[in-house]
C-alpha cells in the first residue's frame, strides 16, 4: 500500500547550496597558476638503448616527455602522470646538473598520490634546467590509455586540487543526497527499481570516492594500482545496477522479455569481466580490459534499444530516465572511444563523466518520486477498486446491510475492544411459510421491512449484518450499547404486527437472544455462540420471544447435542419403536390406531416425543426416522389387514414428508409396496407442521394423497394460530380436538361450548370429528351427545407396543 508520500527535494537543495559556496571560495583561489599538458610518447629502448634509463629487470614501459613547457617552473614543481595498474613506477629528469631519479613500487605510493586519479612526483630541479623527462612503468596494462602527463607548480598544483574538490564536492553532495533521500523511501516502499538504484547510487558514491582519490584522505594505502583495481569493480556494478535499475523501472508490458533477458546476461558478463580486469596479475589486462569494453558497449546498446521500445510503447518512466541517462551513457560512449584510442587521453571526459553521473543522480530521483507518485495513484484507484468490491462483497444486495461475509470477518478479528460489546441474534419467525404462502417477493419484504426497522432501533453506530435467509445479528459496542433497549422494544412491539403486501396479510414476528461482555480480550466468537443459545431458548419459548445468555444454557445446549448424538446411534441400533393408541367410535368399536414414537433410551428409559423434542427438530436425523416411522407403522398395518382387522393407521407426518405431488407419490408407492390400500391410512399433521409449509408444495401434496383415497387429519385443532383459516386452506377430511378442550369440558362450560361449536364447525364443512384425550365416562358421555363421531385416550387405551384388535368393552 503506497499511503506516505515521498520526502521534498530539499535534501538535494542543502546540497546544491553548499556546492555553491565551495564554487564561491574556489574564485578566491591562486589568481596566478602554472599548469602544462606535456605532449608525450612511448619509445622503444630496443631502438634507443643510449635514452634508457638503466634499470633491472625486464618488462619496463619508457615514455619521454616534451620539456618545452617546463621553462617557466621554478624548482619543486609537480609531475602529475596517470594512476594504472603496474608493478613499480620510475621517473628520471635529465638536467643540467645531472640525472634525479625517483623509483616506486606499487604499495610504496602513499604520499604520491593526487586528485583526478593521478600521481604526482615533486622534482626539485627548475623547468629551465631540464633536458629530458622520462617516466617508466613497469608491467603496465595498457600502455596507450595513457591519457595525460601534466606540469605544475605550487600555485597550479593548488588549482588542479580545487577544480577537482569542488567537482567531487558537487557530484558527491547530490550522489549523498539522492542516497539518503532513497533508503529512506527503501524503508517502506521496498520495490526492486528502488533497491537497485540505491545499488547504483552507492556505486556511484564509491567510484567517485575511489577514481577521484578522494578515498585516499582515509585510505592512503589504497594509493596506485590498488585504487585502479578497486575501479574496475566498481564500474562493473554501476553498469550491472544501473542497467537493473533501467529494466525494473519500465513500466511492465513496455519491453520485450528478450531484450530484458539480453540486457541481463550483459550486465552479468559486464559484472564477469570487471572482476577478471581487476585481477590483472592473473589475466592478461589487455584481454580484459577489452572484454570490459565490449560488455559495457553490450549493455549500452540494450539500453538504447530498450529506450527506444519504451518510448514506442508510451512509457512515462522513460522520459525520465532518458533525461538523466542521455549525458551518463555519451560519457560512457565516449570513455569507450578514448579506451580504444579514438580520442584524446585527457581529464575532460572523466570530469564531465562524474558531473553526468550527478545530473542523472538528480533528475532519476525525480523519476523514482514521480513512478512513486504513479504508483501511489494506481495503488489509490485500485484501493478505491477494492473498497467497491468489498463494499458489494460485504453488503447484503436485499437489505443493504452487512452480510455473511461481513460478520465472519468481524469474528476472526482480534477481540480487543473498548466499552464492551452486546451481541444480538435474531430470526424471523415464519419466513418460510409466507414463502410458501404469498411467494418470495413477499417474503422478501417481510425481511427489508424487519432489517429497516432493526437499522432504526439500532442506530447508525451499531453493526448490522444478515448472515442467513431470516437470521440476523446486530453488535452493538462501546456508545452503541444505549440503543439496547430501543432494539428490545422493537422486537417486542413488532411482535404479530400485520404487513400488507400484494394483497397479502404478513406477520412480522423475531425471535432474539442477547449475550454481553464487560471484558476485553474475550473472543468475538464465543459472544455470539452464545447470544446464538440464547435465540434458540426464545424460539423454543415461542414465537417473538426475548433471551439473554445465561449459564444454563449452555448446560442445555451440551445436553442437546448430547441427546442428537445418541439418537443418531440410537437409529442405527434400533433403540426407537412405534407404539399404537387405539381410536374407536364413541360406541365402543375400535376403527383404528395412531402410531406413536417412542424411543428406548439406554441411560434415561422410555421416552416419549415431548422428553426429545429435539431430536425431532435435527434436520441430520428427522427424515430417516420419519421413513422408519412410516415403514414400521405400514408394516404393522399390512399385518393386522392380513389378520382380518379392517382397521386404519394414523401417522404424524412432519413437513419435510409433504412437499409437492412427488412426496405424495412416494407415499403412495409405500402403501402399494406394503399392500396397505389408502383409506387405511391417516395423514395427520399438526398446526406447527401446516405453518411450517402452508402453500402450493403442502396443499398439492396432501390434496393429491386426499384424491387417492388417504385420510388426512388436522391434528391439535384449535391451540394453534389462526386454526379456522387452516381449516379452511387444508384439504383434511378429519379434525382432532386438542386434549386441552378435552380435558376441562366436564368442569369448565366455556370449554364445552367451545368442543361444541369446534364439533359443529367441522361437521357443517363435511369432516370427521376425533376428541383427544378421553379419560373419564364423563368425557365420552358429553361426547357422545355432541355428536363427536371418534375419540381415543386412556379410557380407551394407553399406548402400547401391540395394537388393540378387539371391540372396547
Amino acid at each position: 500500500m503506497l499511503r506516505a508520500r515521498p520526502v521534498g527535494l530539499f535534501p538535494h537543495v542543502c546540497l546544491w547550496v553548499t556546492a555553491l559556496l565551495v564554487a564561491i571560495a574556489a574564485c578566491a583561489g591562486p589568481a596566478r597558476a602554472e599548469r602544462q599538458q606535456l605532449a608525450f610518447h612511448m619509445f622503444d629502448c630496443a631502438r634507443a638503448p643510449g635514452q634508457c634509463p638503466a634499470r633491472d629487470g625486464g618488462g619496463w614501459t619508457w615514455f619521454a616527455v616534451d620539456v618545452g613547457g617546463l621553462k617557466s617552473l621554478p624548482p619543486q614543481w609537480n609531475l602529475l602522470v596517470d594512476n594504472t595498474r603496474f608493478t613499480a613506477v620510475s621517473v628520471q629528469v635529465v638536467h643540467k646538473g645531472g640525472v634525479y631519479q625517483l623509483q616506486r613500487g606499487q604499495f610504496e605510493l602513499t604520499s604520491n598520490w593526487t586528485l583526478g586519479n593521478n600521481l604526482r612526483f615533486q622534482v626539485p630541479v627548475a623547468g629551465a634546467d631540464v633536458t629530458a623527462v622520462r617516466v617508466g612503468f613497469r608491467n603496465i596494462d595498457a600502455p596507450q590509455m595513457m591519457r595525460s602527463i601534466k606540469a605544475m607548480d605550487a600555485a597550479g598544483h593548488e588549482r588542479h586540487l580545487l577544480d577537482w574538490t569542488i567537482l567531487i564536492a558537487l557530484v558527491m553532495g547530490v550522489l549523498f543526497s539522492a542516497f539518503t533521500y532513497n533508503v529512506f523511501l527503501l524503508t517502506w516502499l521496498k520495490t526492486s527499481f528502488q533497491r537497485w538504484y540505491v545499488v547504483w547510487v552507492a556505486s556511484a558514491l564509491c567510484y567517485l570516492l575511489v577514481w577521484t582519490g578522494a578515498m585516499l584522505n582515509i585510505l592512503p594505502f589504497l594509493a596506485g594500482p590498488a585504487t585502479a583495481r578497486t575501479t574496475f569493480l566498481l564500474v562493473g556494478l554501476l553498469v550491472v545496477s544501473g542497467a537493473a535499475f533501467f529494466f525494473a523501472l519500465i513500466e511492465k508490458g513496455k519491453l520485450p522479455q528478450r531484450l530484458i533477458d539480453f540486457g541481463q546476461l550483459a550486465g552479468m558478463m559486464t559484472a564477469i569481466t570487471s572482476v577478471v580486469a581487476a585481477f590483472d596479475m592473473v589475466f592478461p589486462a589487455w584481454f580484459s580490459d577489452r572484454m570490459l569494453n565490449l560488455a559495457m558497449i553490450s549493455v549500452t546498446g540494450a539500453l538504447m534499444v530498450g529506450s527506444v521500445f519504451a518510448v514506442l510503447r508510451g512509457s512515462r518512466a522513460v522520459w525520465f530516465y532518458l533525461a538523466g541517462w542521455t549525458p551518463a551513457l555519451a560519457m560512457l560512449g565516449l570513455r569507450i572511444a578514448r579506451n580504444f584510442g579514438l580520442l584524446p587521453q585527457d581529464d575532460f571526459i572523466d570530469q564531465a563523466g562524474f558531473a553526468a553521473i550527478g545530473w542523472e543522480s538528480l533528475v532519476l530521483s525525480l523519476a523514482i518520486a514521480d513512478r512513486f507518485r504513479q504508483m501511489r495513484r494506481d495503488a489509490d484507484a485500485g484501493d478505491a477498486e477494492r473498497q467497491i468490491l468489498l463494499r458489494f462483497a460485504t453488503t447484503d444486495p436485499l437489505t443493504g446491510l452487512g452480510n455473511r461475509a461481513l460478520f465472519q470477518n468481524l469474528l476472526e478479528k482480534p477481540a480487543m475492544r473498548q466499552g464492551g460489546i452486546d451481541v444480538i441474534a435474531i430470526d424471523i419467525d415464519y419466513l418460510k411459510q409466507t414463502n410458501d404462502m404469498a411467494g418470495h417477493d413477499a417474503g422478501d419484504a417481510l425481511i427489508v421491512a424487519v432489517a429497516e426497522r432493526l437499522a432504526v432501533a439500532a442506530g447508525p453506530l451499531a453493526t448490522i449484518a444478515r448472515i442467513g435467509g431470516d437470521e440476523f445479528v446486530i453488535l452493538l459496542e462501546g456508545a452503541a450499547r444505549a440503543r439496547l433497549p430501543a432494539v428490545r422494544q422493537m422486537i417486542a412491539l413488532s411482535a404479530g404486527m400485520p404487513l400488507r403486501h400484494a394483497g397479502y396479510d404478513l406477520i412480522i414476528s423475531i425471535c432474539a437472544g442477547h449475550a454481553a461482555s464487560e471484558e476485553r480480550g474475550v473472543p468475538m466468537a464465543r459472544i455470539f455462540k452464545q447470544a446464538d443459545l440464547a435465540m434458540y431458548a426464545a424460539k423454543s419459548a415461542g414465537r417473538g420471544c426475548w433471551r439473554s445468555y445465561d449459564g444454563s444454557m449452555a448446560d442445555e445446549a451440551f445436553a442437546r447435542s448430547r441427546m442428537i448424538a445418541e439418537a443418531r446411534a440410537g437409529l442405527a441400533a434400533g433403540q426407537f419403536l412405534l407404539h399404537y393408541q387405539p381410536v374407536q367410535r364413541l360406541d365402543g368399536v375400535v376403527v383404528g390406531h395412531e402410531a406413536l414414537l417412542r424411543w428406548q433410551h439406554p441411560r434415561l428409559g422410555l421416552l416419549a416425543p415431548g422428553e426429545f423434542a429435539d431430536v425431532m427438530k435435527e434436520a441430520t436425523i428427522l427424515p430417516a426416522l420419519q421413513l422408519w416411522v412410516l415403514d414400521t407403522a405400514l408394516t404393522q398395518a399390512a399385518y393386522l389387514r392380513g389378520q382380518g382387522a379392517d382397521l386404519t393407521m394414523s401417522v404424524n407426518f412432519v413437513t419435510g414428508q409433504l412437499q409437492g405431488t412427488a412426496a405424495a407419490v412416494a407415499i403412495l408407492d409405500d402403501l402399494s409396496r406394503h399392500h396397505v390400500p389408502p383409506q387405511a391410512l391417516v395423514v395427520e399433521v399438526t398446526e406447527n407442521v401446516v405453518m411450517g409449509g402452508l402453500g402450493g408444495a403442502l396443499i398439492e401434496c396432501l390434496e393429491c394423497l386426499r384424491d387417492a383415497g388417504v385420510h388426512v387429519a388436522l391434528d391439535d385443532f384449535g391451540t394453534g394460530f389462526a386454526s379456522l383459516i387452516h381449516l379452511r386452506e387444508v384439504p383434511a377430511n378429519i379434525v382432532k380436538i386438542d386434549r386441552s378442550f378435552v380435558g376441562d369440558m366436564v368442569d369448565s362450560a366455556s370449554s364445552q361450548q367451545i368442543v361444541r361449536a369446534l364439533v359443529d364447525l367441522a361437521h357443517s364443512l363435511g369432516k370427521q370429528v376425533v376428541a383427544e384425550g378421553v379419560e373419564t365416562e364423563g368425557q365420552r358421555l358429553l361426547l357422545r351427545q355432541m355428536g363427536c363421531d371418534l375419540a381415543q385416550g386412556w379410557l380407551f387405551g394407553k399406548p402400547v407396543a401391540q395394537p388393540y384388535q378387539r371391540v372396547a368393552a
